[in-house]
């Protein structure tokens, strides 16, 4: 399969240095996207790769004093494996899902924002993404489900009708409120994405989950394409987790109809 395709900042954050509970392999699709570089950034049928940084390579705003908005160029050497990561991930999507809403990833050895380093980020139609394979955590697992995270924020914007914003919110316990976001959470030790057994009970995955409705969203929609078995085995034991789930694939079912829960259901357990 080929994809002929033709503000603020928020983060995903550096992965938590503990394991994750009940971890379980992740099964990926046999990607579709030749691998033939890494020797310059990568043009995939209009989708734009890109591994080296650039002087208006963030929005103009981005560069203020206060966000300071830095990169760090990918590494010739990790390029072939991040070309493969983001193969197996984007081959997860429909072709005019692709055609539409995404114009361009960056993958870069670091970012830093507001003094922070994040995992990831995205704007209207871009996504920016971190690997580093020195880094034990940074496992392709993470960087794909990273993929998914940001991506999952473009399409959010984009068809922010198809979202029960409400229904989501009626899930949590009473009286629950976000926290400031995915910045804050991080400076205050609170961006746990490992399995949170105290929280699933309440309707979240992790301690992340609750930094913002939108991070919430973000982290369900990373295990849809990428949770794996583990993530199933969840979603049929915790009714609150059950619950976001239906929403979320009616969500992402509005966008194209290939988005069923079977479908998703069968990233996790196909060889």
């Amino acid at each position: 399969m080929s994809y002929t395709r033709r503000d603020n900042t928020r983060r995903y954050p550096e992965r938590n240095r503990r394991p994750l509970l009940l971890f379980l392999p992740l099964l990926l699709l046999t990607s579709a996207f030749p691998v033939e570089f890494p020797d310059h950034p990568a043009i995939l049928e209009g989708i734009d790769i890109l591994f080296d940084t650039e002087p208006k390579m963030f929005p103009n705003n981005w560069y203020c004093k206060r966000i300071d908005a830095q990169a760090v160029s990918l590494p010739q050497e990790y390029r072939t494996d991040a070309m493969d990561i983001l193969n197996n991930a984007i081959a997860k999507y429909p072709e005019d899902v692709l055609f539409v809403n995404l114009r361009r990833v960056y993958v870069m050895k670091s970012l830093t924002f507001f003094g922070v380093p994040y995992g990831g980020t995205n704007t209207r139609d871009v996504v920016y993404l971190t690997y580093d394979n020195s880094n034990p955590n940074r496992t392709a697992e993470y960087v794909e489900g990273v993929f998914h995270h940001e991506f999952s924020s473009v399409l959010l914007r984009k068809f922010v009708k198809h979202f029960d914003k409400r229904g989501w919110a009626d899930i949590n316990p009473p009286g629950f409120a976000y926290g400031r976001g995915g910045v804050d959470a991080i400076r205050h030790g609170e961006a746990s994405l490992d399995y949170d057994y105290d929280l699933l009970e309440l309707g979240f995955l992790n301690k992340y989950s609750q930094s913002a409705m939108e991070e919430d969203i973000n982290v369900f929609a990373q295990h849809l394409f990428s949770g794996g078995e583990q993530f199933w085995y969840i979603v049929d034991t915790f009714e609150r987790i059950r619950e976001k789930v239906i929403l979320i694939i009616n969500f992402y079912y509005q966008i194209d109809p290939q988005f069923t829960e079977e479908y998703f259901r069968a990233l996790a357990y196909s060889p």
